[in-house]
């Protein structure tokens, strides 16, 4: 072999190693290898995806496939599909034990890496959670009522105690939140370190974990993943995944039916009986932990008057509302949780629709004998609130009640529903952890009156006291005693009109295979393989 052919030999492998130091593998042509790639469509770009600042699904998705949690989730099934569920399993723990005092100890999986090949332990975990409650960013609330830094114990390389910081009988399940994601301590410590009640910008838009996927490109149309390549666990099937920013649904919709894209985050309920007959798309759905509903605001009048929400409630027939509201989506509730909820008590069925009690109820004050008129408030653009709004407005027509409709925009609305100007207004809580404490003190602790979850303005002192004790006991017979007197009281103060259970549904191209639908609307994409 001459000198100058053994010198471009070794140039070539010098770009290749240079190159691939960055992520990339390239041939000795310079060309991209060719990946397995799935497509997805959603309406916007990312707030954030870092796990300690990600607070919407569109942030979470990034967060699901590049870091990693201590616990993972389960699988069930529903209406004969696999489908995720809430159930903890083995994540960058492998096990765990759980003390009386309700302190967790992990023990992680060793020989992880992140996607740079720096180690994963139990000092990346104590910095992880360290992080998020340094930062105190909008998600952490999950995590700092119960974790404080004292609470965080390195026990060896691999092995980390959590100590709560007050009574949680649901601690465990902090840790499956993607909040609770572990990061790289030396390429946050990098690039900008960890500052109090701060936002770290570079990592809103930059991320390094342990996942199955790592970071390609960032931009405001397009992101892309592709296979971490120091993954610990199987090599996924898709190598690639490429989450394109597609603002409208028809779009979407469009795209989905030419096989352009493989997933569509954002087509409406109404519109999934097309999708049905598309031979290249199915739907996939499972069963959530919302609750939606629509609220009866005692901050104003009328709805301050007992009398009168008794007659809002025999007036309104929920389970018409749900038939035509959710597109065969919904299940009615009876409860202001979900009934995949432990301890839920469908105690709101007291009230079967009867237009006779109801008038009875609104004769009971001279002022509302014969109806009065009021206004009702949902989000525009969305085919469920509008469907609701005009069933509604049918329904207590009948009794009197006059109600003009009042769509607002979605900004809008976020920002004045908790404010006590919404006399009745529909409204939606999608309770991330699953548990009862989750699932009903936001909404009816007087604690949480107004903009901090408790929209109904709703003030009882006993429910209070049951919502708060519960949460905090570990005795589960004496945490079903006062769930159940507080959905009762709940029930008997017509606090609300609980109106159904939404499930998580995604549309999709049939080449996708193993996609699973889970509870908390999280995707992770590794469990999935294309054909």
């Amino acid at each position: 072999m001459n000198n100058k052919l053994l010198v471009a030999i070794v140039a070539i492998i010098a770009v290749i190693v240079v190159v691939g130091g960055l992520g990339y593998h390239y041939n000795l042509f310079g060309t991209q290898p060719k990946y397995n790639t799935i497509t997805f469509a959603s309406s916007a770009t990312p707030s954030s995806i870092d796990p300690a600042v990600a607070f919407d699904t569109n942030s979470v998705f990034f967060d699901d496939q590049i870091y990693q949690t201590l616990v993972g989730y389960n699988t069930t099934t529903f209406n004969g599909q696999t489908v995720g569920s809430i159930a903890p399993a083995p994540g960058l723990a492998t096990h765990w034990t759980i003390a009386s005092n309700g302190s967790v100890t992990f023990y992680l999986r060793q020989n992880v890496t992140f996607s740079n090949g720096d180690p994963m332990n139990a000092s990346a975990v104590a910095f992880s959670l360290n992080r998020v409650i340094t930062m105190d960013q909008g998600p952490a609330f999950h995590v700092a009522q119960f974790l404080n830094s004292s609470g965080i114990h390195v026990l060896g390389p691999y092995t980390v105690m959590l100590v709560p910081s007050a009574p949680y009988p649901w601690f465990l399940n902090l840790f499956q939140l993607w909040v609770t994601g572990i990061v790289d301590p030396s390429y946050i410590n990098a690039h900008g370190g960890v500052v109090k009640d701060t936002v770290n910008t570079y990592m809103s838009t930059h991320a390094l974990g342990t996942g199955p996927y790592e970071l390609q490109s960032y931009g405001s149309q397009q992101i892309t993943m592709v296979v971490n390549p120091h993954y610990w666990g199987p090599r996924p099937n898709i190598t690639q995944i490429v989450y394109s920013v597609v603002n409208q649904a028809s779009t979407q919709q469009t795209l989905l039916q030419k096989g352009s894209v493989n997933v569509a985050l954002n087509i409406p309920l109404d519109q999934m009986g097309n999708l049905k007959n598309y031979t290249n798309v199915k739907v996939k759905s499972g069963p959530t932990s919302s609750e939606y509903y629509i609220g009866l605001d005692e901050n104003v009048t009328p709805f301050n008057n007992l009398s009168v929400r008794k007659a809002v409630e025999y007036a309104v027939n929920a389970s018409v509302i749900t038939a035509h509201s959710t597109f065969g989506y919904g299940t009615t509730i009876y409860s202001g949780m979900a009934p995949t909820i432990e301890d839920y008590k469908p105690y709101f069925n007291m009230y079967k629709q009867n237009l006779t009690l109801a008038k009875q109820y609104l004769a009971q004050n001279k002022t509302y004998a014969h109806g009065f008129n009021t206004a009702f408030y949902y989000t525009a653009n969305d085919p469920i609130g509008s469907d609701i709004a005009t069933i509604l407005q049918q329904q207590l027509a009948a009794v009197g009640i006059n109600i003009t409709l009042n769509p607002v925009a979605s900004s809008t609305f976020n920002d004045q529903v908790g404010l006590g100007t919404y006399p009745m207004f529909y409204e939606g809580w999608v309770n991330l952890l699953a548990t009862p404490d989750d699932g009903l003190r936001p909404l009816f602790n007087s604690a949480n009156l107004g903009i901090y979850g408790n929209y109904n303005y709703f003030n009882n002192s006993t429910v209070s006291h049951d919502l708060v004790n519960a949460g905090k006991e570990y005795n589960t017979t004496q945490r079903d005693a006062n769930y159940t007197q507080a959905q009762l009281i709940l029930a008997q103060q017509a606090v609300e009109v609980p109106l159904f259970n939404l499930q998580n549904v995604i549309p999709m191209t049939t080449n996708v295979h193993g996609l699973l639908v889970y509870p908390t609307f999280d995707i992770f994409v590794a469990q999935a393989t294309l054909s």
